[in-house]
């Protein structure tokens, strides 16, 4: 039961041959970040599933979101796959019937060409030679060149994907381990900052995809220490860290919750700094440094309630 058909058709039942063939490296299924799904009916085809459920003109858009691909005998190959289609209009291709199964819709900004040149922004990062001064542990917990690049080869393949959101600050990325997302903001990757800030959430889908079991205190010390050490690399300064601006108070500057933030804020960014820079140097971490950092991350704003709690990383 299900779905293709954008050719001309033949008897009902007249199968010529579905024209089929299976992708070296099949997508994740349903898609990462979708934001509903549409259940197929008789007389659906791709053009008015498109246009009507996902405001789409062109039923490739819908097509590549699914499947991640513009090759008719790759479709076919997963509608039989994933959506157990089996009637033909044309016997070339499948068609969509009643309980076939889910089309997945995109978010309403999603464009396919966009997000391809969004995973070379992510990959890009993942690539920079500055990565490669990546090498730690804590406890259990290994980040490394090598072990970010299985973050990568997840993002070629289609395991984690890389979207653009408006509700992202500029040049700003985020990694959302319910959706298996990497959003990113405007102008993200421009700069050795933002760039080190993507390293930081893939750090994050880093523990996603091996299910690793820390606090989010320790996941987020661990992603901010591998942010760190990509910057070093691209300073010659060591006193040139990554920082938070303290803002001025007085009339009209700041309040004292401001500035306070502000402290709060640097204050992990001066922790992770010393780490990265025993790391680069082939220091072992005391403990003592690891704790620390972890108290600073406890007071920052964003993660004071969330520090101690357990991070949800359930695999991808």
């Amino acid at each position: 039961m299900c779905l293709f058909a954008i050719t001309s058709s033949v008897p009902f039942g007249v199968f010529m041959g579905i024209l089929k063939s299976a992708p070296s490296v099949p997508v994740i299924f349903p898609p990462p970040g979708h934001v509903g799904s549409y259940s197929v009916k008789d007389g659906d085809d791709w053009f008015n599933v498109a246009s009507r459920e996902a405001g789409r003109s062109d039923p490739w858009d819908l097509i590549e979101f699914n499947f991640a691909t513009r090759d008719p005998r790759e479709v076919n190959w997963y509608l039989e796959s994933y959506l157990n289609c089996t009637e033909s209009t044309d016997g070339k291709n499948y068609s969509f019937s009643t309980g076939a199964g889910e089309i997945y819709l995109p978010p309403a900004d999603w464009d396919p060409s966009i997000e391809r040149s969004l995973r070379l922004i992510v990959l890009g990062a993942l690539s920079n030679r500055a990565t490669k001064a990546i090498n730690f542990q804590r406890g259990s917990h290994r980040v490394s060149t090598r072990e970010l690049m299985v973050v990568g080869n997840a993002i070629i393949d289609g395991k984690i994907r890389v979207l653009q959101s408006s509700s992202i600050r500029s040049g700003r990325a985020v990694y959302d381990s319910d959706r298996n997302v990497i959003e990113l903001g405007r102008s993200a990757g421009r700069t050795n900052k933002s760039k080190a800030l993507i390293v930081h959430e893939c750090v994050h889908a880093l523990f996603d995809l091996r299910q690793d079991t820390m606090t989010v205190g320790v996941s987020e010390g661990l992603a901010y220490v591998a942010q760190s050490i990509f910057m070093v690399q691209h300073t010659d300064d060591p006193e040139d860290r990554l920082h938070v601006d303290i803002p001025s108070g007085g009339p009209g500057g700041a309040t004292p919750q401001e500035i306070r933030n502000a402290i709060r804020r640097d204050a992990v960014f001066q922790q992770a700094w010393k780490i990265a820079l025993m790391i680069v140097d082939r220091k072992s971490v005391p403990a003592s440094d690891w704790n620390l950092l972890d108290t600073a991350i406890s007071l920052h704003p964003s993660y004071s309630s969330s520090a101690a709690h357990n991070a949800i990383f359930d695999g991808v």
